[in-house]
């Protein structure tokens, strides 16, 4: 499927992305929720030994809570809002659930890079408490190399999609499960869950970047909060595909492959356009 149909498919059923006004006002405030969020952690992280760590614990713990909730639910949620908005419950889900949610998410993923504490003050963008665990683990001619391939490596998983585009990105699937399709091309035939792998793999590599344990931890725990949102989103696609899905959960991994299909999987990555 192309990207151009999935964003026709997205634009067919949340149709406030062809309205710039309020589309522009939704990002505007999506961008102030963002920043007064990460001014939250910059707070606590400069207040608090290991304040960052606990405040990614806690939006980790809330974010984990909510998309469990989600997929829990799915089935009142979907009749729920098919029910009282028809074809536009697609849109209403969207802005009731996850317009609120994304700015979060996107929060706790760049965490890490507010956590920089380089030696010179363009890079010094938090005063954390020192101990050992602010202090800079690497010369930052070693750290912020590692950190970009890092970061790269996760960019390269998301590539090679299979069929994930915009549509599936928005939940909509889960509200109109009759039009889904279960992804098992590309990636997904290594790996059930690439998104959350690039993403884990990039917070992780922005923790590099900023050169301390505190911002790996912050990038682990953000990782780690993919994880446990897994079990719940398998069940709900169970639900959605029934033995189809059982049969692919049972032979492809949720994050990582098989021994024996590494060398498949990144070639996939670094070869396959």
């Amino acid at each position: 499927m192309s990207e151009k149909k999935d964003i026709n498919i997205l634009l067919e059923y949340i149709p406030i992305f062809t309205v710039w006004k309020k589309l522009l006002g939704l990002y505007v405030f999506q961008i102030i929720i963002f920043i007064l969020l990460m001014i939250l952690f910059w707070w606590i992280s400069s207040l608090l030994f290991l304040g960052s760590v606990i405040g990614q614990l806690l939006i980790s713990s809330i974010l984990v809570i909510y998309f469990i909730y989600i997929a829990n639910n799915s089935e009142k949620i979907k009749n729920r809002y098919r029910k009282r908005y028809g074809k536009l419950a697609g849109q209403k889900f969207w802005l009731n659930y996850l317009s609120y949610i994304n700015p979060i998410v996107s929060a706790a993923f760049y965490f890490p890079l507010l956590l920089i504490t380089y030696e010179f003050p363009p890079f010094q963008l938090i005063d954390i408490p020192p101990h050992i665990m602010s202090t800079s683990l690497l010369p930052i001619y070693f750290s912020l190399p590692i950190g970009i391939i890092i970061v790269i490596f996760g960019l390269l998983i998301r590539k090679p999609s299979g069929g994930y585009g915009v549509d599936v990105d928005s939940y909509l699937y889960m509200i109109f499960p009759e039009k889904s399709r279960l992804i098992k091309n590309g990636i997904y035939k290594y790996i059930r869950n690439p998104q959350y792998l690039c993403r884990g793999i990039i917070a992780i590599g922005f923790g590099f970047i900023a050169n301390n344990i505190n911002a790996i931890l912050v990038g682990i725990i953000h990782f780690l909060s993919y994880c446990a949102i897994i079990p719940s989103e398998d069940k709900e696609l169970i639900r959605r595909f029934g033995g189809e899905f059982k049969k692919y959960k049972k032979s492809v991994p949720a994050l990582f492959p098989k021994y024996g299909n590494w060398k498949k999987f990144l070639k996939i990555i670094f070869v396959k356009q």
